[in-house]
């Protein structure tokens, strides 16, 4: 029987690739912190509730997509070290309990990005903040692990997404929820250029990671890249609010590389991956998201696009 459990099953990642599990006839087992959308309430720190679950479930595979914090400062907050913590107990315990096969969600943040394009392997791994220094210590740990154990252990390192879901601190959502609200949408000159791919195709990768016989690392990228300023501009077109964009009110960050891409010919090659939906049908997906979750308020906070 392959049971899957899935961390973070109500978040921004974890719920579509929980669905997408399900429709491949996966036995699938959600936790969340909110126990929401018939998940099973679990707080990941709590380590004897953990153990107690993965002794009653018997998980053959794990997807752990679960962080915290998800939104706002997560690239600085202290409470990635703490989650660091967790996720290590997480994967142990899960071998410990029979777990076979387990897929952890890394991140493009482990990377070193002054060079522009990123490609598993031959890109120096240099983290500048806590949540990429603590995503690259994990990989380390558990990679180690696995190799001691026996344990199958995949890495997908994810760039940049957006879609449905997104929390409204992050770029689109933002910009979707200032335009919904008919506020101005305030930006950077949004000329640094990045990787970005729709929600859904990520966590198609995340299930053809957790279905492959691949081992270690692997980057779900689309390879390409798109300025920011673009991607703004192509909720605004979807709108008809161009006159609401704000390019250029908030300050670019003074370290904020002009470039970041990643490689994804690796994952195409091993796992038969790549994105799927194109930006222009992606964006008008989570505008009509946006529609649905962002209620029109005139006396609204502006945006705090990035």
């Amino acid at each position: 029987m392959r049971r899957v459990l899935v961390t973070g099953a109500t978040g921004f990642l974890g719920r579509p690739a929980a669905a997408q599990l399900r429709a491949r006839g996966w036995d699938v087992v959600g936790v969340s912190a909110s126990g929401a959308d018939g998940t099973i309430r679990l707080d990941l720190q709590d380590e004897a509730a953990l153990r107690a679950l993965l002794e009653q479930i018997r998980p053959s595979h794990l997807l752990h997509a679960a962080w915290r914090p998800v939104h706002g400062n997560v690239m600085h907050a202290p409470d990635n070290v703490s989650w660091l913590r967790a996720s290590l107990f997480l994967v142990q315990a899960f071998q410990e309990s029979g777990g076979r096969r387990a897929a952890v969600v890394g991140s493009s943040a482990e990377y070193d990005w002054t060079g522009g394009v990123c490609r598993n392997g031959v890109t120096p791994m240099k983290p500048t903040t806590p949540y990429g220094a603590c995503k690259h210590a994990l990989h380390l740990a558990l990679e180690a692990f696995a190799r001691a154990t026996g344990l199958g252990f995949v890495w997908p390192r994810v760039f940049f997404v957006y879609g449905p879901g997104e929390h409204d601190s992050r770029l689109v959502a933002s910009v979707v929820k200032a335009l919904v609200r008919g506020v101005p949408a305030e930006c950077t000159e949004g000329r640094q250029v990045r990787d970005y791919v729709y929600v859904d195709d990520v966590a198609a990768g995340l299930v053809a990671s957790l279905e492959s016989s691949h081992d270690g690392a692997i980057d779900l990228a689309a390879g390409s890249g798109i300025a920011v300023r673009d991607l703004v501009s192509l909720v605004a077109q979807e709108f008809g609010r161009v006159d609401l964009l704000r390019l250029g009110a908030r300050r670019t960050p003074v370290h904020d590389v002009p470039l970041v891409l990643g490689d994804g010919i690796e994952a195409e090659t091993l796992l038969g991956w790549k994105p799927r939906i194109s930006l222009e049908a992606g964006i008008a997906d989570t505008v009509a998201w946006g529609r649905s979750v962002f209620p029109p308020s005139g006396s609204a906070k502006r945006s705090n696009g990035a």
